[in-house]
């Protein structure tokens, strides 16, 4: 909950304790339960994550970029939302 706070899906307000539990890399597939490989997806998001559908993958800073299928014109991204620190930062020091 500390990391991701909430659905990680670009845009979406679902807070972290209603939102589920997410394996990056396919739990049913042989990836790991390991904590820097599961993100928060609310139930609606965590639906839309399947073959030919949304994926997701974890960045280089830990957040996880969400992407879409190839038959919509929507570029892969990040949700912000929970982190409204990352969106008041300038960049220059206090």
């Amino acid at each position: 909950h500390a990391t991701d706070r909430g659905c990680t899906a670009p845009g979406c307000s679902m807070p972290g304790y209603l939102a589920e539990v997410h394996h990056v890399d396919e739990w049913a597939h042989g990836g790991h339960t390991n904590i820097d490989k599961l993100t928060f997806a609310c139930g609606q998001h965590h639906r839309l994550i399947k073959p030919g559908g949304w994926t997701t993958r974890k960045r280089k800073d830990g957040t996880t970029e969400w992407l879409p299928p190839p038959h919509l014109p929507i570029k892969p991204g990040t949700n912000t939302y929970h982190h409204p620190e990352k969106m008041l930062d300038d960049g220059q020091e206090g």
